[in-house]
């Protein structure tokens, strides 16, 4: 639903991100590969990939596509949710 963020880095941990675009700002989750290849304060754009549950609705951020393709096959698999893909993408160098 919603491919991909440009805008503002407003907040920077390693687990997550607020970007702002047009005056709205996106909570996204992001992983540690992700946290390392972004700067502070200044315009990126982030590849996402959204998630509805039927107690939350998540915002998932990449760097890039790959790594964004490697997190939807991940969560394919019987067993990994978005939380324990995350984790494995950030243990991959």
């Amino acid at each position: 639903m919603i491919h991909h963020l440009t805008g503002k880095l407003i907040e920077k941990n390693p687990t997550n991100v607020v970007v702002e675009c047009n005056g709205v700002g996106y909570f996204v989750n992001i992983s540690l590969n992700t946290f390392s290849g972004l700067g502070s304060g200044e315009a990126i754009k982030i590849f996402t990939k959204f998630i509805v549950r039927e107690d939350a609705q998540l915002l998932y951020g990449f760097a890039t596509t790959e790594e964004r393709t490697m997190f939807e096959q991940l969560i394919s698999v019987s067993g990994i949710g978005p939380n324990t893909a995350m984790i494995m993408l950030s243990s991959l160098v």
